[in-house]
């Protein structure tokens, strides 16, 4: 059965080549028709795992630092918390849009490899904040972009999640270039950061993290 929602994001990823995309300092507020009302930061103050994530290093979105323990909603609008990836291998944080074309390229590349990264004890928390309409992200959102990898490539391998106060992108403090890259060690010690990520970076990322000699998952 043909999804007109997937084609319209298909139609997207195809027609126009991957650039990064810029905004000035972020104005929008949500207009909730869920129940659920992400903060800034929503954080997950809940013990999963005493070990993890690091206690080490200071929180922060910076290389070297710890990354926040924040949460949010996905598509079935049930909060789902950072911490759950905390022990993989690799951990990649995508902080995206729906507008934004170099955005959807890297996504679909994501959407590709997903499922081997998945195997490989690879995470990825990929999260959008605002529709192609400029409004902040919806249910129907992530049901769309989950029903392309469905449709496109047999699986969903990550789990699309909607910051939709743009809690990420307004925590770097102003113009940002999208999309928003980090990489995250086992303990979620940010290795890399970029604004205006592509594929062949966060695949270098990858391979390095996985290449360590301390890559093993925790548990």
């Amino acid at each position: 059965m043909i999804r007109h929602r997937t084609f319209a994001i298909m139609g997207l990823i195809t027609a126009i080549s991957a650039c990064g995309q810029t905004k000035e300092a972020f104005d929008t507020h949500p207009v909730s028709d869920n129940e659920y009302r992400p903060g800034d930061f929503d954080v997950d103050n809940s013990e999963q795992n005493p070990q993890c994530p690091s206690k080490d290093t200071m929180t922060g979105l910076n290389t070297g630092d710890t990354f926040p323990s924040v949460q949010y909603p996905n598509a079935e609008w049930e909060p789902v918390s950072i911490k759950s990836l905390c022990g993989n291998r690799a951990i990649l944080v995508i902080s995206a849009t729906e507008w934004c074309t170099g955005c959807l390229v890297e996504f679909d590349y994501l959407a590709s490899v997903g499922s081997d990264w998945a195997s490989r004890g690879v995470g990825v928390y990929y999260t959008i904040f605002e529709n192609s309409a400029g409004q902040p992200a919806t249910r129907g959102t992530l049901i769309k972009f989950e029903e392309y990898m469905e449709d496109i490539y047999g699986s969903v391998p990550f789990r699309m999640l909607a910051d939709r106060s743009a809690t990420l992108p307004r925590s770097l403090n102003g113009r940002v270039n999208l999309p928003l890259a980090w990489a995250l060690d086992p303990q979620m010690v940010i290795t890399n950061f970029s604004e205006g990520s592509n594929s062949a970076m966060i695949t270098e990322w990858v391979e390095e993290l996985l290449d360590r000699p301390d890559a093993s998952p925790i548990f």
